[in-house]
């Protein structure tokens, strides 16, 4: 009887212990596998400007006008700012010309502001409606981790606009696209 006393004093004991402890029995339907993650730091976009915005010269109009200078440097006008009266070519207008660098083969995007003021004093001529090639959008760095690309834009001229030189500053901005 002791020894049944015993025997059944070490069941309790190993069903008391199997109480506190839960078996968990694996799913067959789960499976782990690692996933991956990276991550590439490149260098940040950079612009440099090349070559000014140049309007050029031109005798002071009696009713004033527009000059508008393409990207490519195509120049028309409106007012007499076109006739052989205005124009005195002394200084060759030409778009303004920036170079990106950055990562080869991403695409870029090229912001400014709609107009700004360039001014001679108290004098003042109005520069907006700026374009980059066909529109102000931006462009794709090249293999060699650069490109290039030509502003225009248009001067607004007051009539008898005073004689002088103007000058003024305009912003533009990269980002990666």
């Amino acid at each position: 009887m002791h020894r049944l006393f015993r025997a059944s004093r070490a069941i309790l004991a190993c069903i008391a212990m199997m109480a506190n402890h839960q078996a968990l029995a694996a799913s067959g339907n789960t499976t782990v596998v690692p996933g991956t993650a990276s991550a590439v730091v490149t260098a940040p976009i950079q612009l440099t400007a090349v070559a000014p915005l140049q309007f050029g010269s031109m005798a002071q109009p009696v009713t004033g006008g527009t000059l508008v200078l393409t990207p490519s440097g195509t120049i028309t006008t409106t007012g007499d700012v076109g006739t052989a009266r205005a124009i005195a070519q002394a200084v060759t207008p030409s778009a303004a010309t920036f170079n990106v660098t950055g990562l080869a083969g991403t695409l870029f995007t090229a912001s400014g502001v709609s107009s700004v003021t360039i001014s001679n004093g108290s004098a003042t001529m109005t520069v907006g409606q700026f374009t980059i090639n066909s529109s102000f959008s931006g462009g794709q760095i090249g293999t060699n981790g650069t490109a290039t690309f030509n502003i225009g834009a248009t001067l607004t001229v007051a009539p008898r606009q005073a004689i002088g030189k103007y000058t003024g500053t305009f912003p533009i901005t990269v980002a990666y696209y």
